[in-house]
C-alpha cells in the first residue's frame, strides 16, 4: 500500500493506493492500527448484517478466497448480455518467442533461438480508462449496488471483446469538511489479457467491500477532522471525479447509482441507462440488450 498526503488549495488529500486485491488483503490482515482520536467506534465492526453485511473477518477472506453469492445467477445474466456483443476479437498476436509457446519443428531443427510460437496482447491496441467508484451514499439500495456493478462488468467485457485493452481503476472518493480521502485498487491493468469477473465480483456486488473493507482502510487513515467518525464522508460526484483524477474525454467514470440513473429493477434496463449515461450508444446493440429482460 502506498500512503500520501498532500495539501492542496487549503485542502487535505489522503490518497491511500493498493496494487490489486491481494494488497489490499495482506494489509488489512496486518490489523492496521485504528485512528481512535476519530473512530472511536468503528463502522467496520457494527453487528447490524443487514446493512454491513458478513463480518469483517470473512469479508478479509473474501478478498482473495471468492465471494460467492448471487454469482450463479450474475453468470446467467452475464451470458445473455455477452450474446449481444458486437465485433468479438481475441485482440492477440501471434509472435515467435523463445520460451512459452508450441514449437516450430523446423526452427527447432535449425537450433533457431526464438522457435516458439505463442499469443500475446496486441499492446497497439486502444487503452481505455474505466473509473469506478465504489462509494455510495448510505439510502441506496442493494438492488442499484448489485446492477450497476453488473452491467458495468459486462461492458468492460463487451470493449474487450472489442479489441480495447482496460485499466480499470476502482476508488472510493469522499470528503469531509476541507478533508478528501481517497482510496484506490486496481483491478484490471492493460496488460491483463481479459478481465477476471471472478475477482472483480466482490468489490463491484458485495456491500461487505464498501462497508467493512473500505470503512476499515479508512478508520486506519490519519484523518484529522472528527466528524469523519460520524458519517464517514460524503462520495464525491461524477464532476468532482473528473477534475480529481483529471481525466481525459475518452475515460468512463462510473459514479454511484444515482447519479448514473441506475434504479435497480431490471438489470437489462439499469444496462442499457448505464451504457447511455457512458455516451456507448453506438458500441452496443441497444434493442437487443432490451428485449432480453422478455426472455
Amino acid at each position: 500500500m502506498q500512503n500520501e498526503i498532500i495539501k492542496n488549495q487549503g485542502r487535505t488529500i489522503y490518497n491511500l493506493r493498493f496494487a490489486n486485491l491481494t494488497d489490499l488483503h495482506d494489509y488489512l490482515r496486518q490489523n492496521p492500527v485504528v485512528n481512535r482520536s476519530v473512530f472511536e467506534r468503528q463502522a467496520s465492526l457494527n453487528p447490524d448484517y443487514s446493512f454491513y453485511g458478513e463480518s469483517l473477518e470473512k469479508s478479509i477472506d473474501y478478498l482473495i478466497g471468492g465471494y460467492s453469492e448471487g454469482f450463479s445467477n450474475f453468470l446467467i445474466a452475464n451470458d445473455k448480455l455477452k450474446s449481444t456483443t458486437r465485433d468479438l476479437s481475441d485482440n492477440r498476436v501471434l509472435t515467435r518467442s523463445i520460451y512459452g509457446g508450441m514449437p516450430l519443428s523446423a526452427l527447432v531443427a535449425a537450433g533457431v533461438p526464438d522457435c516458439l510460437l505463442r499469443y500475446e496482447r496486441d499492446t497497439t491496441s486502444v487503452v481505455r480508462n474505466i473509473y469506478y467508484n465504489l462509494a455510495y451514499p448510505a439510502s441506496t439500495s442493494t438492488a442499484k449496488i448489485v446492477n450497476r456493478g453488473l452491467a458495468t462488468l459486462y461492458i468492460i467485457q463487451a470493449l474487450e471483446a472489442k479489441g480495447e485493452m482496460i485499466n480499470f481503476q476502482a476508488f472510493e472518493l469522499s470528503e469531509c469538511s476541507d478533508e478528501i480521502v481517497n482510496i484506490e485498487i486496481n483491478l484490471k491493468k492493460p496488460g491483463d489479457l481479459f478481465l477476471d469477473i471472478e475477482k472483480c465480483y466482490f468489490p463491484i456486488k458485495g456491500k461487505e467491500f464498501l462497508r467493512r473493507i473500505l470503512f476499515r482502510v479508512l478508520e486506519s487513515s490519519p484523518v484529522k477532522n472528527e466528524y469523519w467518525g460520524e458519517g464517514y464522508g460524503s462520495p464525491i460526484n461524477q464532476e468532482g471525479i473528473r477534475e480529481f483524477f483529471n481525466t481525459q474525454p475518452q475515460d468512463l467514470i462510473i459514479s454511484y447509482p444515482s447519479e448514473m440513473r441506475i434504479e435497480g429493477s431490471n438489470i437489462y434496463d439499469d444496462t442499457v441507462t448505464l451504457i447511455e449515461q457512458l455516451g456507448l450508444e453506438e458500441e452496443f446493440d441497444i434493442p437487443k440488450i432490451k428485449a432480453m429482460k422478455f426472455e
